[in-house]
């Protein structure tokens, strides 16, 4: 966890980056919310809106006397918002920091793509 985002939002997060790469599939439950609390050392309170968030969105549904599980669409649903984030407000601030910088876009296009090809060669 950071200081950058609210603690419940950093869960969010967690809990769909882990529904995008393939960790929990549709109709598979997720850890309980008393499971989070101790892995990330937070109060349950903080669990419990995580994942009511999660529901409020369609990202996950309780089975009754079960526990929360992987609503279908969710991964689809997940991915077209974060790409919609990236692409429409990661890419214009770092373009306007690349800007007060100074860096020419060629520049910062070479730098992409050397990082690419780091990222490939995991």
């Amino acid at each position: 966890m950071n200081d950058s985002l609210p603690v419940f939002q950093q869960i969010i997060e967690t809990i769909e980056s882990d529904i995008i790469t393939g960790v929990y599939q549709t109709d598979e439950l997720i850890i309980s919310t008393t499971q989070i609390s101790k892995v990330y050392a937070v109060n349950p309170t903080t669990a419990v809106k995580a994942v009511s968030k999660l529901t409020d969105a369609g990202i996950l549904y309780k089975k009754r006397g079960i526990g929360m599980c992987v609503a279908e669409g969710a991964r689809e649903q997940i991915t077209k918002r974060r790409r919609e984030v990236f692409l429409n407000q990661t890419i214009g601030r770092l373009l306007a920091e690349a800007k007060t910088l100074g860096i020419p876009t060629d520049e910062l296009i070479g730098v992409i793509k050397s990082k690419e090809g780091e990222t490939n060669d995991d």
